[in-house]
């Protein structure tokens, strides 16, 4: 009888210790079908894929169906891949898979499809990606989005593209309550808020997110951003998956129908922190913006990285992404 119970026992801590190991180890298998936007498939696209951290990336390319299969093993069930082929935009995949059988992470073969945009017509625009600190409260103060600065006298600004308004009451870090308004110098200006189908994971998807061209109506003269905390409440008016495309600088003929403008998008939230500066001091807050202007009079918002006729003083702004 004690013999047979060790037996049992050996059994147990075995299949245990396999469990556990196949939780912390396994294969997975993952196939990937690559399309265009019209739903055709795309041929040796090249598939760099990572199945654990630390190791090289695994390479493969789609055959004339634009269809490949992968197997390898993976340490932590975390998937990450980049689909690339010269004319298309890259675009990223991931899975994250927590259940193993007998060795194998959970769905085994499970499928992806992955949407590549073709590059059509890419253009140098003024891009920006960082946070502007304002330059004082309860006060409309424009902002130059060519020049990335407030307008006289508060910067080197020269056209009030933006034009922001901060008020707030101001306790302390941990209570204040604290509006931003934005608003424009022309009345054919103004600005939309653009969904991303990605709730706002830009590691997910193509590089190139949004509207390839800006939309001729619906823009809304005036945006609000609301922040609050402590004794006046918990609010906020971000969301994860808001965009926006805007219009400044429009001319109108005598009948007031537009003639020009200069359209121009913002990647993300519009982000409204109404505490210290970016020095480190008690101020009067920042507005961060990843934003693209294009300065042509189209409405075409597709970038090209190589060529950003903004002055980027800092390494750490990302503004490589179309």
């Amino acid at each position: 009888m004690f013999r047979f119970n060790i037996i049992v026992l050996f059994i147990i801590v075995n299949i245990f210790l396999i469990t556990s190991f196949s939780y912390a180890f396994g294969i997975v298998n993952i196939k990937v079908n690559v399309i265009d936007e019209s739903g055709s498939p795309i041929d040796n696209v090249k598939l760099s894929v990572r199945f654990s951290p630390g190791e090289k990336s695994s390479t493969i390319f789609t055959d004339e169906k634009g269809y490949c299969s992968l197997t390898s093993s993976s340490s932590d069930g975390v998937v990450i891949g980049t689909a690339s082929k010269e004319g298309f935009y890259s675009s990223t995949f991931q899975n994250d898979f927590y259940v193993t059988k007998f060795g194998m992470w959970q769905p085994w073969g499970k499928k992806f499809t992955v949407v590549m945009r073709q590059v059509i017509n890419p253009v140098p625009m003024y891009v920006r990606n960082t946070f502007f600190d304002f330059p004082g409260i309860d006060k409309k103060i424009g902002f130059d989005l060519q020049k990335s600065d407030w307008v006289i006298p508060y910067g080197q600004g020269t056209n009030s593209d933006f034009i922001f308004k901060v008020e707030r009451t101001y306790d302390n870090r941990e209570n204040f309550d604290a509006k931003m308004l934005l608003t424009f110098s022309n009345p054919l200006d103004g600005i939309q808020v653009i969904k991303d189908d990605g709730g706002g994971d830009f590691n997910v998807g193509s590089w190139f997110r949004l509207p390839r061209t800006a939309p001729e109506t619906n823009y809304q003269p005036v945006l609000q951003k609301k922040f609050s905390r402590g004794t006046y409440g918990r609010h906020s008016d971000n969301k994860d998956d808001n965009n926006y495309i805007f219009r400044v600088r429009s001319e109108v003929d005598k009948n007031g129908k537009l003639i020009r403008a200069m359209y121009g998008k913002i990647r993300g939230e519009i982000q409204f922190a109404p505490l210290g500066s970016t020095k480190g001091k008690e101020g009067y807050g920042a507005v961060g913006m990843h934003y693209y202007l294009n300065s042509d009079y189209t409405r075409n918002l597709e970038f090209d990285p190589k060529r950003n006729l903004s002055i980027i003083n800092s390494r750490s702004e990302n503004v490589t992404q179309p």
